[in-house]
């Protein structure tokens, strides 16, 4: 442990440009991330809007039959259920939006480094066994 101490306390550049090759793949980690997020919370937040458009719409036409105003037609009730609708797609569409498991090379490269300090450590154990 000792050596390996040593022997990065004389190469600490190395472990910087190692360092800033991790903040680049958890910076590119993130913005696919974000970008899901972003989108699943626009599909929610106009989904929450088409709900109240559509609920707005059909207590306008009770409203409006309550009072006898003739409203037995379908059309009345076409805008409140299409807003309906709408928000329904609007919802599966954000349900359909999830952020992506880590990415294949972030987990290499963990899995390299981890297979990296092993083997300085001295402890590096190899499966043989495995196919």
């Amino acid at each position: 442990m000792l050596r390996f101490l040593l022997t990065l306390a004389r190469h600490l550049d190395l472990l910087g440009e190692h360092a800033l090759g991790y903040a680049e793949l958890i910076r590119a980690e993130c913005a696919v991330s974000l970008r899901c997020w972003v989108w699943r919370v626009a599909a929610f937040a106009a989904a929450a809007l088409f709900v109240l458009i559509g609920l707005v719409s059909a207590a306008v036409v009770l409203a409006l039959w309550s009072n006898g105003i003739d409203v037995a037609s379908w059309r009345a009730w076409v805008v409140p259920l299409v807003c309906l609708l709408v928000a329904l797609a609007c919802v599966a569409f954000a349900l359909t939006r999830r952020p992506p498991p880590m990415s294949e090379a972030l987990m290499q490269q963990l899995q390299r480094d981890i297979d990296l300090l092993r083997a300085a450590r001295g402890g590096a154990k190899t499966d043989e066994a495995a196919p």
